[in-house]
């Protein structure tokens, strides 16, 4: 592994750098959606029940137990309904944006590594060839080894470059159709929320 990267040359350095960034990500989203999901499944039933009839002591004692958005977003709701009912609306739009750019944090550098490392891949490449035609043009004892090191530089970037974008765009692919998904459902239930407390 060690030979496969210093092979590759410098260009490796910072697609080693993006291999490293987009596997942090992507862990901490899956474990993000897995753990977010099931507290928002548990929790929304009994909030929107309690909400309803007006029981805000046992929907409180909901969102202490629960880290989820549907929670949060109910808490800064009832905080509001005690302070100033006009800007009750206001205040649930701004819960739920925060919710959705806590859901939506890390995919914009995830993105860039999908696009950024394919073209390192090909600087490497463009390098690498750079390299294996000076060799040429020099001559000398040391060609071939030269040639064959600028043709494993060229290889080597653009395979590790592609190696890293490919899964990365899988899991980008699947954070972005959760967090569509996660958005509706949370629209839906943050107009839910509005609609009870503006009866009470």
């Amino acid at each position: 592994m060690w030979e496969f990267f210093i092979r590759g040359g410098v260009i490796m350095i910072p697609l080693a750098l993006c291999s490293f960034g987009a596997v942090i990500i992507i862990i901490e989203r899956l474990l993000f959606f897995c753990f977010g999901e099931k507290d928002d499944i548990e929790g929304k039933d009994g909030i929107i029940h309690f909400l309803s009839q007006g029981k805000f002591d046992e929907v409180k004692s909901i969102i202490i137990r629960l880290n989820s958005a549907t929670a949060r977003i109910t808490q800064a709701a009832i905080e509001q309904t005690g302070k100033d009912r006009s800007l009750l609306e206001t205040a649930i739009q701004s819960a739920g944006t925060a919710e959705v750019n806590r859901m939506e944090r890390g995919l914009g550098i995830l993105d860039t590594i999908v696009t950024a490392s394919p073209l390192l891949g090909l600087l490497g490449t463009v390098t690498g060839i750079i390299r294996s035609f000076t060799a040429l043009s020099v001559g000398g004892v040391t060609q071939a080894a030269d040639l064959s090191l600028g043709i494993a530089e060229a290889l080597y970037t653009t395979a590790f470059g592609l190696a890293i974008a490919i899964p990365a765009l899988f899991f980008l692919n699947l954070f972005v159709g959760i967090v569509e998904r996660r958005t509706g459902r949370l629209t839906s239930t943050c107009q839910e929320i509005l609609t009870i407390l503006n009866k009470g």
